[in-house]
């Protein structure tokens, strides 16, 4: 059975690039005096020609960039357009959607909670949330929100699938993400969860008794005097001075408008603000002076720096805080985070021991400036006055070991030809398959980690005719449904939340290798090489390794059992794929479940009813009439 992976909006919402400047070896020069004027006309010309270099490489149709310095606005530049269409400029007072730069706002949120005894960071969500509930009761147990703001809590990395429909309430959004099956353990590793910072923001919200938007205004925007800023990306109508965004089209050499995703009204406390180059002035004057802004304290100096402190590595050189991530760049602390989705990205960093913050602001999707770390390598050494710091080299030495499992490869290996031929009578024989010209599928599966349970149809019909339809429902509610389509020389997906999609050249090559009826019978005809690589264990039992070269495209491998000659696993440069319970369907041995493992997480698929040569129409391969 083949999954065919969604093209997904908010697995982008999520998206924190662990990238960044390597300084293990720091060398700091001496800091400058107070630039003149002269020096800060000099220095708003270069910064400016950084700027415009890289809106022309990044394909970035509008932009705004601040820089604020010793609590004062040093640098405002905007650059380009807000609206292609009506060839509208960016300005001071455009309202950019900021994603998961939001985050941030959520914690210093937490921080004033903290200090004015409304809560403490290690409290249990459970003391505000009583719905919340993970499925590993031990992290059920013991999750703070200390944990939930700085991404420890052991759900998988981006698990947003719930929110993607647009269907659920953030209750109901917070109780699918965080019943999935978790991928590590409580405070053992790094994983980015707009999930549980969603969770963190609602509960941060409930201790003050007030809603999450309210929260933010009352606590930030308010105080701060952030006039034009919002609690959603989608500015009312009335508010005609904000950014469209853009997603660049290589091919055409053209962008198209996306609007911002409907799934951040679920997922608001992690990534729904919308600010303008104005506002973020303040909200970094505010940064830089250590929790003040015009002599009025908001929160402690000491709570600023909790949030801000490394709580778990990412990598070598960069680490999470609460809402904010952390590194070195020439012996100085960066505090960071970066926000994107289609047509959103956006940027905000600040160095608290030299009192100087930018935020970068920008209409199309996450680009090299807003990868964490990267508009800080271009723009530190002019801001701060210093050198950059020198790289490090790191080792570029192969591996020289076997890979897992393998056997030496003196182990004596069959010939291709004969072992497709133990394959083939495994399944059932040539004349069962061949007479089995369609199959229709009817299956139950399960997104272990998104908290999504879907009932599924398959449909084939041979030579290369395939489709495949889920109907999603999470926390007992039907929310969408998503179907992949192929007749042979056509297909796509479509979806019922504005997913809907064309397959290219390449993927309708890869279709045809993947939906072929008879694929096993054919295997020679869209490969040019099929070759037994190795022999290797996998899970305790002895497989061959058979290597599928395309003529284009990345390899396929099928691990064959030695044992019964069925394939028990397939592996894809994009997902693995692993097959057990094998069931005589009519003299045709068909797994009844599938584990599948891609950029979504793992997911099972039970079958319940498999049925050959019925009578399936024409349209079940192609595009609905809708």
């Amino acid at each position: 059975m083949r999954h065919a992976l969604v093209v997904l909006t908010l697995v982008l919402l999520g998206q924190f690039t662990e990238s960044v400047a390597q300084d293990v070896k720091p060398r700091r020069a001496d800091a400058k005096a107070r630039p003149s004027e002269q020096d800060a006309t000099d220095l708003r010309a270069k910064v400016r020609i950084i700027l415009k270099e890289q809106r022309e490489k990044q394909h970035i149709p509008g932009l705004a960039f601040v820089v604020v310095s010793d609590n004062k606005i040093l640098f405002l530049e905007t650059l380009g357009l807000r609206d292609l269409d009506r060839k509208l400029p960016v300005t001071p007072d455009t309202v950019f959607p900021i994603g998961s730069c939001t985050k941030s706002f959520t914690s210093v949120a937490a921080a004033a909670s903290h200090d004015k005894g409304v809560l403490t960071l290690d409290d249990s969500p459970h003391k505000y949330l009583p719905y919340f509930r993970m499925a590993d009761p031990e992290a059920d147990a013991l999750i703070t929100l200390r944990d939930m703001l700085c991404h420890r809590t052991g759900l998988r990395a981006k698990a947003d699938l719930a929110a993607e429909p647009a269907v659920l309430s953030r209750e109901e959004y917070v109780r699918a993400a965080t019943s999935a099956k978790p991928t590590a353990a409580l405070r053992a590793k790094f994983q980015y969860s707009n999930a549980m910072f969603t969770a963190a923001g609602e509960a941060i919200a409930k201790a003050n008794h007030m809603t999450w938007e309210r929260l933010i205004e009352t606590t930030i925007f308010g105080p701060l005097h952030m006039t034009s800023s919002l609690t959603s990306a989608k500015p009312p109508a009335e508010w005609s001075d904000h950014a469209l965004g853009y997603v660049y089209r290589e091919a055409s050499k053209d962008w198209k408008h996306v609007p911002p995703p409907k799934s951040l009204a679920a997922m608001a406390p992690a990534g729904a603000i919308a600010s303008t180059a104005r506002d973020m002035c303040q909200w970094l004057r505010f940064l830089t002076a250590g929790g003040t802004i015009d002599g009025k304290r908001l929160v402690s100096a000491a709570t600023l720096q909790e949030i801000a402190r490394p709580h778990i590595a990412i990598n070598d050189t960069l680490s999470y805080g609460l809402g904010w991530a952390t590194y070195k760049w020439n012996g100085h602390t960066v505090v960071e985070h970066n926000g994107g989705s289609q047509g959103i990205s956006a940027l905000v960093s600040f160095v608290p021991d030299r009192r100087v913050g930018f935020a970068f602001l920008a209409n199309t999707s996450p680009n090299y400036m807003t990868a964490i770390g990267n508009a800080g390598r271009l723009l530190w050494p002019l801001l701060l006055g210093e050198g950059a710091p020198s790289a490090t080299a790191t080792s570029t030495t192969p591996a020289t070991s076997s890979p897992p499992g393998a056997v030496p490869s003196g182990a004596a290996l069959p010939d291709v030809d004969e072992l497709l031929a133990q394959m083939i009578a495994a399944y059932g024989g040539e004349r069962n398959l061949r007479r089995h010209s369609s199959m229709e599928v009817r299956a139950r599966k399960v997104y272990e980690n998104q908290g999504i349970q879907a009932d599924l149809v398959i449909l084939a019909r041979a030579p290369y005719s395939r489709s495949e339809e889920e109907t999603w429902t999470a926390v007992g509610k039907r929310i969408g449904r998503y179907r992949t389509f192929f007749d042979g020389s056509r297909g796509g997906q479509e979806t019922t939340f504005g997913q809907d999609a064309t397959y290219t050249d390449d993927e309708i090559e890869q279709m045809r290798r993947d939906s072929a009826r008879h694929a096993i019978l054919d295997v020679r005809t869209p490969y040019n090489e099929v070759k037994v690589e190795r022999k290797a264990t996998l899970a305790a039992e002895d497989v061959y390794v058979v290597r599928l070269t395309p003529k284009r495209g990345s390899p396929v491998l099928l691990y064959v059992s030695s044992r019964t000659a069925l394939i028990v696993q397939r592996e894809t440069k994009s997902e693995t794929a692993t097959f057990g319970d094998h069931r005589n369907v009519d003299g045709e041995f068909v797994p009844f479940r599938t584990t599948i493992r891609d950029a979504l997480g793992e997911m099972t698929i039970e079958a319940s009813d498999v049925q050959f040569n019925g009578s399936i129409a024409p349209a079940a391969f192609s595009a609905s009439d809708r």
